[in-house]
């Protein structure tokens, strides 16, 4: 009976306000209390059945998409085109180091060249020749003509008679491919 009692002290129906953690002698029932007669039931875990599968496989089916075919081809036409400009490219250089030798012995045949040419032609020499040996003189003021031209000099430009068509530039593109090949 002590504990019925004790029971009826614990759990009574009075409203309480406020914390009652600071209420000591108090007998309200806290909110998360529940009677002792009571019990918890915990369900247990839920049965899971495993799906049959069939044993079929399913074929996927592989294809290629038609722009990678037009990609692919468009990659193949560039790297062509690129291998042939590395070729001129590699061609041109050759032929510029050649010329730039044959440039230096010009250069340098030019510069012999001048040198006989300074030791042959004297201009006092000449002078002095001509005036002793041929009897020649210098000509007067009166003598000299200076011709005025007030008419501009016209140049005209003949046109090469190349045909620049869409088809002729063509053919010269796979000329020059053909002399790569051959």
């Amino acid at each position: 009976m002590a504990a019925a009692t004790a029971r009826r002290k614990r759990y009574t129906t009075e409203t309480t306000y406020g914390n009652l953690a600071y209420d000591y002698n108090r007998t309200a029932p806290f909110p998360g209390d529940r009677p002792a007669d009571r019990q918890v039931i915990i369900p247990g875990a839920p049965v899971v059945e495993d799906e049959v599968v069939s044993a079929t496989r399913v074929r996927t089916k592989q294809a290629v998409a038609p722009m990678a075919i037009v990609g692919y081809i468009c990659a193949a036409v560039l790297l062509v085109f690129t291998l042939m400009a590395k070729i001129q490219l590699t061609e041109v250089t050759d032929q510029s180091a050649k010329l730039e030798v044959k440039l230096a012995d010009l250069k340098i045949d030019q510069n012999r060249l001048l040198i006989n040419y300074e030791k042959a032609f004297n201009a006092t020499e000449i002078e002095t020749y001509a005036t002793t040996q041929l009897g020649m003189q210098r000509a007067r003021d009166d003598q000299v003509y200076y011709l005025d031209n007030t008419v501009p000099d016209k140049a005209v430009i003949i046109e090469d008679a190349d045909d620049n068509s869409l088809g002729a530039r063509i053919k010269a593109a796979l000329d020059s491919l053909a002399e790569y090949f051959a």
